[in-house]
Parts: C-alpha cells; structure tokens; sequence
C-alpha cells in the first residue's frame, strides 16, 4: 500500500513548510489526484488522518483530495473530452 507512505511523505513535507514559514499549525490540505495514478484515494486519506497524530504542526490537519478525471485531446478534430477508460478512447 504506496497510499502511506505517500502520506508519510506528505505530512513530512507539510510539517517542514510550516517550520519554514513559521506557521504554528497546518489547518487544511487540498490535494489533487489524477485517476491514472493508482491512487486508492480512501486510503490515502485513512492513511493521512492515521499518521497526522505523529507530527506536530499537522496533527489535526484536515486533507481534502480531488480525484482528476482522465483528459484526452483527438489528434483528428482537436476536440478535449474526460472518459472512464484510458484503453481506446473514443472522440465524442
């Protein structure tokens, strides 16, 4: 499960930039996952709210994630569309 240590990652980094811009607390964290990433994003955040107690400026953090669909341009019309599947996408 890459989800944790993705979330490990993450809090480490969130605690650094707090210490770095001398903020006395991470409040909110908004994240945007791309559908293509073999995210799990519930257990990104499961694993988010179970580590966030270990470090101090991000321990009652609150993670919002956004999942980003998939994005294909047609090389035939230039037409942007979202699908569900990456295998043979079809121009709408």
């Amino acid at each position: 499960m890459h989800e944790a240590s993705i979330a490990l990652a993450l809090l480490e980094e969130l605690d650094r930039l707090a210490e770095e811009y001398k903020a006395s607390e991470v409040v909110r964290v908004k994240l945007k996952v791309g559908r293509l990433s073999g995210v799990v994003v519930d257990c990104l955040i499961f694993a988010f709210d179970a580590a966030k107690e270990s470090f101090y400026k991000s321990r009652r953090a609150e993670i919002e994630v956004e999942e980003v669909p998939i994005r294909y341009r047609c090389h035939q019309c230039g037409c942007e569309f979202e699908a569900e599947d990456f295998l043979f996408p079809t121009c709408r």
